[in-house]
C-alpha cells in the first residue's frame, strides 16, 4: 500500500512520519515551492502532543513549547468570565503545548 498525503503542513508531516513507523509507504505532496515558517504560533493539544510524544519528539516539545495549564476567558474589558483547566492539570495524559509565534526559530 501507498499513501498520498496532500500537503506539508505539520498535518501532512506528521502522518508521513507516523506512516513510515508504521512500515507504510508514503507520497507527500506540497503546492508551495518551498517550505518556510509562516510567523505564527502553534497550539498543542494533549491528543496532538501524545502523537509527536510517540514520534520521538516530547523532549523537544517539553523543551520549546511552554507547558499550558490553563486557559482564562475575558470579557472586552478584561474582567474574568471563566477559567478552564488544561493538559495534565486539566485530567489528560499528556501535556498541552502552545509554541508562540516570536520565539519559533530556536
Amino acid at each position: 500500500m501507498r499513501v498520498l498525503i496532500a500537503g506539508a503542513g505539520i498535518g501532512g508531516l506528521t502522518a508521513a512520519l507516523s506512516l513510515q513507523a508504521a512500515g507504510i509507504e508514503s507520497a507527500l505532496v506540497e503546492g508551495a515551492r518551498e517550505l518556510r515558517p509562516l510567523g505564527v504560533g502553534i497550539n498543542l493539544l494533549p491528543h496532538a502532543v501524545r502523537e509527536l510524544t510517540d514520534l520521538g519528539l516530547g523532549d523537544d516539545l517539553a523543551r520549546i513549547g511552554v507547558a499550558i495549564t490553563e486557559n482564562v476567558y475575558c470579557d472586552r474589558i478584561g474582567a474574568t468570565l471563566f477559567t478552564e483547566k488544561r493538559g495534565l492539570a486539566g485530567g489528560a495524559d499528556r501535556p498541552h503545548h502552545d509554541r508562540p509565534q516570536h520565539d519559533r526559530h530556536h
